[in-house]
């Protein structure tokens, strides 16, 4: 009796650990998966700047539109206020 209820205890544990591990491993495969994704989209944008410049025309000149980023933020706490005048 004792050693089957070591068996039953022993295949418990070890079906929970398997559990565990199953659900550990698909959320580190998912969440490389999204940084490789991440990191082949990127090369594959920088390949195509790098075709897009070398079909331009030495000389030629282009503006484009970086990344949109909110107005910056600065804690009024940091810092102090100095008054200056201005001398000719």
């Amino acid at each position: 009796m004792g050693f089957l209820k070591f068996l039953l205890i022993f295949l418990v544990v070890v079906w929970f650990v398997g559990l565990i591990l199953r659900a550990t491993f698909s959320r580190f495969l998912k969440r490389t998966a999204e940084n490789y994704n991440r990191a082949a989209e990127a090369a594959t944008k920088e390949a195509q700047r790098q075709a897009r410049d070398a079909r331009r025309k030495v000389g030629e000149v282009t503006v484009e539109q970086g990344a949109a980023t909110g107005a910056k933020k600065v804690n009024r706490t940091v810092g102090e206020y100095v008054e200056f005048e201005e001398v000719e």
